[in-house]
């Protein structure tokens, strides 16, 4: 009698099980860490851990086959330690991707790392080993260099050394002062000096006034500029920068409202989009004025509503074209409250034809499906779209 051979389950054709991986390792965050761009509303993690890491570190381990095709996602976005051989030897030399073939250095995978100030101590003068790998990724992207969660272990004893950085398109950069004091890939200057191809940068920390005199960056191609939470000192720095090509402003907090004054008046006539973060201080005290006042050519303005204190322009704004309004929840106002329903209608109404006579688009960003479908949103609307403002879900 004949032997019944179970039917072959068909196989997935790779360009099928890239895709999978490849959505299998997206998360909510993934484009806020990567992109080179300025995009309103992205988010950024505050220690800049991407959640998809363990995810690639599990694809890898499943089998051979799998590690050959993860590999690359395992790779694209790294964190370098201070000392690690194995990770050393991979990125020189290369992890085998399938049988029978050549292992191919996995430095070329890189392209967003990872740089936490603990791998960068500088206890003797010896060569950084974290910074010598960072040399070996050639088409590394984008640089974070956070603080650590429980503060960096070490000390910074000797000058660092930072290589040329000539890929690098963002720099994610939270200022330690100690660790500064070592210049090299522990210097904001000095970095940016060797990364003069940045085009997104956000910057965070205080610094001491002994760094004012560190010498200006020059960032010729640096469009979009992120004020984490800086002090007096870090603006005063900053104003010294060149930067011909900034457009877009982003406040993630602000320590006090009334630091900004020289930041106005070096790049203030050149920016036209602004973006205000969530954070209450925005609501105690009226940025926007200031933000109005500051930037006379400003075209796109994105802020969150519930967040914001309702605007008051001292003059028409005639270049604004564009308004982004985004609804994360804050539990100062209940929804469906008059009090809720009043706050919205003085944002909306704050923006008129007079003040604002060249406003075109309203863009609603985040969750807006319980205020829209009320006939409530209908008539505090109705002016803008009578002037034909269009008002629309992003």
């Amino acid at each position: 009698m004949a032997t019944a051979h179970a039917p072959q389950q068909p196989r997935l054709p790779v360009e099928l099980w890239l895709q999978i991986f490849r959505w299998a390792t997206l998360t909510p965050s993934t484009s806020a860490l990567n992109t080179t761009k300025y995009r309103p509303f992205e988010v950024i993690d505050a220690h800049g851990f991407d959640a998809a890491r363990c995810t690639k570190r599990a694809l890898v381990l499943v089998c051979k086959r799998w590690k050959a095709w993860a590999t690359p996602l395992l790779y694209e976005d790294l964190l370098l330690p201070q000392e690690d051989e194995q990770l050393a030897r991979a990125l020189r030399y290369g992890e085998a991707r399938a049988e029978g073939t050549d292992a191919l250095p996995c430095a070329r995978l890189v392209r967003r790392v990872l740089l936490p100030y603990s791998s960068t101590v500088t206890e003797s003068s010896a060569p950084l080993q974290s910074v010598e790998a960072l040399s070996q990724c050639p088409s590394v992207e984008v640089l974070v260099r956070t603080a650590d969660v429980l503060g960096p272990s070490g000390a910074y004893d000797f000058e660092a050394e930072c290589p040329p950085l000539p890929s690098i398109k963002r720099i994610d950069w939270w200022h330690l002062n100690e660790a500064a004091r070592t210049g090299g890939i522990n210097s904001l200057p000095h970095v940016l000096a060797q990364a003069p191809n940045t085009e997104y940068l956000s910057i965070g920390g205080e610094i001491w006034q002994c760094f004012l005199h560190a010498p200006p960056a020059a960032l010729p191609n640096l469009t979009t500029l992120r004020l984490r939470r800086v002090n007096a000192f870090f603006l005063m720095l900053l104003c010294r920068w060149s930067l011909p090509a900034l457009t877009h402003l982003v406040f993630d907090h602000i320590q006090s409202a009334d630091i900004f004054s020289p930041l106005w008046e070096t790049f203030g006539p050149q920016v036209r989009t602004a973006e205000l973060g969530v954070s209450l201080k925005f609501y105690i005290r009226d940025f926007l004025a200031l933000v109005f006042a500051g930037c006379p050519q400003l075209e796109e303005l994105n802020y969150y509503l519930f967040f914001t204190h309702v605007p008051h322009a001292d003059r028409p704004q005639e270049s604004l074209r564009t308004l982004g309004l985004h609804a994360h929840a804050n539990s100062f106002f209940t929804p469906g409250t008059p009090e809720f329903w009043s706050h919205i209608a003085q944002h909306f109404h704050a923006f008129d034809a007079l003040m604002f006579p060249a406003l075109q688009r309203v863009s609603l960003y985040g969750d807006w499906s319980d205020v829209v479908g009320d006939q409530q949103f209908d008539k505090i609307v109705e002016p803008l779209r009578e002037r034909g403002c269009a008002v629309e879900v992003a």
